[in-house]
Order: structure tokens, then sequence, then C-alpha cells
């Protein structure tokens, strides 16, 4: 009986592993688009004109990057 309990156990804590790893890329999603309604782009670093509005989340791209306005 334990062995199957131990498999099953497995599969469980596999399958948390896997909805984690889905859930963030859905956030990364909605503050992507969050920056472009923001009228900015999401980038690895921004450009010394650009300024930092927010974060995108993705690996490659953590800034929302906006031009800044000339007064």
């Amino acid at each position: 009986m334990m062995p199957g309990a131990m498999r099953i156990f497995f599969f469980i804590f596999a399958a948390f592993i896997l909805l984690a790893h889905i859930f963030p890329a859905r956030t990364a999603i909605h503050r992507a688009l969050i920056c472009k309604r923001l009228e900015g782009h999401c980038e690895a670093e921004c450009l010394s004109f650009e300024v930092k509005i927010g974060g995108c989340r993705a690996e490659l791209t953590p800034f929302c990057c906006k031009n800044r306005k000339k007064h």
C-alpha cells in the first residue's frame, strides 16, 4: 500500500510545481499588457531618455520603459 501512496504523492507534488510555473507566466503577460497600455515597452534596460514605469517581470525583459516627457 505504501508504494502506491508515494506514487500518488509524487504526481500531486509534480502537478503543484507545474501550476506554480504556469501562473507566474500569466501575470507576466498581464503586466506586459499594462505596460503597453501605459504607452511603454518591456526592455532589459531602459535607455537614458526613458523612465522606468514598472516591471514586466520576465527573465530577459524586467523593466517597463517609457519615453520621458519634455517640459
